[in-house]
């Protein structure tokens, strides 16, 4: 028996012979191994320490001492076989150990024994008397009992049977015998290969080759398998029509196999062939070229752009199985858009750019061109290719957005004409870039509604006036680039209306507005009874006047004193204003105002009637509280006297109406009155003839009336005359409402020129008091003996194209007020002319004698 220390166990246990075990360790002879290691573990089989491996002994057993030292008192011992070469460092594979042995330490010394067995069926499946290399063993197929470490080994290169990784003439053990060396690479011939899509490619070598580069003749057959990354759009074939299988393997005792290739995906790539009996695989570099042309696509990557913008479009020519291909646009039938734009400003295709040079379809272009498309037309085109000999086009849709609005559009261009305060009709408002794109406003941004000249005026979105869609002068509108307004304008004439906006500038519109308040003047010259007067608008339009809602007011100044030549009437019509007087000596000068609203006023007149003939009867009958009178008369005579100066009074009979006119005394020759009854909607008339005026004294008072409102009232009179003479200062009466007592009237003559006669013995008055919304402004003007004029300042401005002026006194006309002249009977000294000159009003007579006194109104009417 062998027997053996362990020398290391000695070292790292030291000298402690107190307590020892000695391992007999008994070796199967069927068991390959060389070497034998003792392990020395823990109860729970954690290895603490071991032998140096130990030459397996030709007696099959081995003896080794294990001193405890630092060891615990209960250990495993377990013998571990090796197999490998002659000598122990040589032997690196496992190949079995033995069942573990328990072992308690204790004084002394006891012998334990191991028996050490070929490997089980767990390590060794084969049966070959290895263990397996995932376990760390020799056999390198633990499925094969003829691939071991110990089996004959093949010298034709064909396999590895004893598991030492050589083969046929590489390995030592074919020493002395005929051998092959196995093939270790493949290559391609040629190395580079050119197809085109769909086409078989020409042939293919892939050859198998031995470690120094040459052909390899084995005589076992080569599995290769065939790749590209090109993907599954790659086939390979045995046969040049690339209609069989690829081949599989390099077949025994040959070098190579050849093969085709066919693809639909053109690019460049590796091919490769590769071996799993082979660590080094071949490549060759593959290029495959698109087909002939036999599809067009058009794949823009943006199918949006703003109008003007010259946008490209990719226009594709494709093979078969669609790859790019190259193609001219001779290829194309049919190249469109549609809708069909108007023009080529409008949408067409460009071959630059720049979009300057029109396409041209007999044109050469790459693969993938780059067409231009040019809109300035907001809308979405299509694009429409169509190969040559195929039915069905490709198409791209192409959208045009409008760029920042920039322009400001009313229409129509035109304006209208219009009455002072009439909703006009709709104005279309398009807001759009500069090619007539609707454009939305940039965020935040306002449109700004004016006049030239600065007018009162309201406007409204859309049509009708609606209150509720009143606009502010500065306004968003409502997020459209498009839509309409109305509006109404309530100052007169030529009104420019403008609509501006700081990104799109500014649209404007001129409309004629018949004004509320039309006005002008003329004159009876010298030697003429009669003028007709023009009616015009201030844009010098003539617009017919509805006499139904229209009424005339006029002042006449002369320097005439007698009756016949200085007392006129006046008439309207449609469109002119007739004054008669019966005499023809010197000159009278008119100044006309004619009233005119759309609604709210409504007018009956009488324009001749006879002094002689019975009071006449209005054709419609009224409520006389709602109305008033405008006089004037025409008569012979040659002195201011009683038959010169009627009262005039509205009065109601059952259903009847009339308006009587009362003189004095009886009526001269050829006496004829002018009628206006006037009624406003919402007005309030108080009326009343008072008895004579004192002798001793130039005031009558009038009291017990409904208090009014002064802003929105005037006094209206006209009286009777009962003596003759070169004194008209006992004739001229002025009313006024007291502006301490709107309860109220007073009356007065001589302008303070003392009064010792009884001339007046009656006066007929009407205190009118006007709708909400009118504004009346009362002014006392004084004109000094020997001045022609005066003016003051009105408290507030007014709009003169809806402002009448008139004064409380109706004699030839509304312009009559009292007088202090006492030489003679000119009636020009007590009547006057009034104008506005921006905020002031002014008269101004003919005869420039005496002081004169008017109550002077200027009434703002609200359209």
């Amino acid at each position: 028996m062998n027997r053996a220390v362990l020398f290391l166990f000695l070292v790292l246990a030291g000298c402690n012979r107190g307590e020892a075990v000695r391992a007999i360790i008994q070796i199967d002879p069927a068991l390959k191994a060389s070497c034998v290691v003792l392990e020395v573990r823990t109860p729970e089989g954690e290895l603490r320490t071991e032998s140096t491996p130990l030459t397996r002994p030709e007696d099959q057993t081995l003896d080794v001492a294990v001193f405890r030292k630092d060891l615990p008192a209960d250990v495993q011992l377990q013998a571990r076989a090796l197999w490998g070469g002659a000598a122990c460092e040589d032997s690196r594979f496992y190949n079995g150990r033995s069942e573990p042995v328990a072992v308690h330490f204790e004084p002394g010394s006891k012998d334990v024994t191991l028996t050490l067995s070929p490997p089980n069926e767990t390590e060794d499946a084969d049966r070959d008397g290895f263990v397996t290399s995932e376990l760390d063993g020799a056999d390198c197929d633990d499925k094969e009992s003829k691939r071991q470490p110990q089996a004959q080994e093949v010298c034709d290169a064909s396999d590895d049977l004893n598991c030492n990784g050589q083969r046929g003439c590489d390995d030592s053990a074919c020493s002395g015998k005929t051998c092959s060396r196995a093939p270790t690479s493949l290559v391609f011939n040629p190395s580079e290969l050119t197809t085109i899509a769909g086409v078989c490619s020409a042939q293919v070598t892939v050859e198998r080759r031995e470690s120094d580069g040459k052909p390899s003749l084995a005589g076992f057959p080569t599995p290769i398998t065939l790749a590209s990354t090109f993907g599954s759009g790659v086939t390979f074939h045995s046969d040049p029509n690339c209609t069989s299988s690829p081949p599989s393997a390099i077949s025994a005792g040959k070098s190579s196999v050849t093969f085709f290739v066919r693809s639909t995906t053109v690019g460049t790539g590796p091919l490769s062939a590769s071996s799993s009996a082979l660590s080094q695989q071949a490549t060759l570099t593959h290029t495959l070229r698109p087909g002939p042309v036999t599809k067009v696509a058009l794949a823009s990557p943006n199918t949006t752009s703003q109008a003007g913008d010259c946008a490209p479009v990719s226009l594709e020519w494709r093979d078969a199985f669609g790859n790019p291909a190259s193609g001219t646009l001779s290829n194309l039938s049919s190249l469109s858009i549609s809708p069909t734009p108007a023009n080529t400003a409008e949408a067409a295709l460009y071959q630059d750019a720049g979009c300057t040079q029109a396409l041209n379809l007999g044109a050469q272009l790459p693969a993938v061109s780059s067409l231009y498309f040019k809109g300035t037309r907001t809308a979405t085109y299509t694009l429409a290719a169509k190969l040559n000999g195929t039915s069905q086009a490709v198409q791209e849709a192409r959208t045009v957005k409008p760029l920042p609005a920039s322009k400001l559009t009313l229409s129509p261009s035109g304006g209208q004409t219009l009455y002072a305060g009439q909703c006009s009709n709709a104005v279309s408002i398009r807001i759009t870039d500069k090619y007539d794109n609707l454009s939305p406003l940039p965020t935040g941004q306002l449109l700004s509604l004016s006049t030239t000249p600065t007018a009162s005026f309201e406007a409204f979105w859309e049509a009708g006036c609606e209150g509720s869609k009143k606009l502010d002068k500065d306004f968003d509108p409502r997020g459209a680039t498009e839509g309409s307004m109305s509006f109404k304008i309530k100052t007169g004439g030529p009104v420019e209306l403008k609509l501006s906006g700081a990104a799109v500038g500014e649209a404007k519109q001129t409309h004629n507005i018949t004004p509320v308040v039309r006005r002008g003047s003329c004159q009876i010259a010298d030697g003429k009874k009669e003028e007709n007067c023009p009616i015009s608008s201030p844009s010098n339009t003539t617009v017919a006047v509805n006499l139904t809602r229209s009424f005339l007011v006029f002042q006449s100044t002369t320097t005439n004193e007698e009756p016949i030549n200085s007392f006129l009437r006046c008439s309207l019509g449609t469109s002119t204003i007739t004054c008669k007087r019966q005499g023809t000596t010197g000159a009278v000068t008119i100044d006309w105002q004619v009233v005119e609203l759309l609604q709210g006023l409504s007018v009956q007149h009488l324009p001749s009637i006879s002094c002689t003939q019975a009071p006449p009867r209005l054709p419609t009958s009224v409520d006389i509280s709602k109305n008033f009178v405008l006089f004037s008369s025409s008569q012979d005579g040659s002195t201011v006297d009683y038959n010169d100066f009627p009262s005039v009074e509205l009065t109601s009979m059952g259903a009847n109406t009339n308006v009587k006119a009362f003189l004095a005394e009886d009526c001269n020759l050829n006496q004829f009155f002018s009628f206006q009854v006037v009624q406003f909607t919402g007005s309030d008339v108080q009326r009343g003839i008072t008895g004579a005026m004192p002798s001793d004294s130039g005031t009558l008072t009038v009291t017990g009336l409904p208090t009014t409102d002064l802003t929105r009232s005037i006094l209206l009179s006209t009286w009777q005359v009962s003596t003759a003479g070169a004194d008209i200062y006992k004739r001229m009466v002025r009313g006024e409402i007291d502006q301490s007592n709107t309860t109220q009237l007073l009356f007065r003559r001589g302008a303070n020129t003392a009064i010792t006669t009884a001339d007046i013995p009656q006066i007929s008055w009407e205190r009118i008091t006007f709708p909400t919304g009118t504004l009346v402004q009362t002014h006392l003007l004084t004109v000094n003996d020997g001045a022609a004029s005066t003016s003051a300042p009105l408290t507030t401005p007014v709009d003169a194209t809806r402002t009448l002026l008139l004064t409380s006194s109706q004699a030839s006309g509304q312009g009559a007020g009292e007088t202090s002249y006492d030489v003679n009977d000119i009636l020009g000294v007590a009547t006057g002319r009034l104008s506005l000159s921006g905020n002031q009003l002014s008269v101004t007579r003919e005869a420039p004698n005496g002081s004169t006194r008017w109550t002077a109104y200027a009434i703002q009417f609200e359209p």
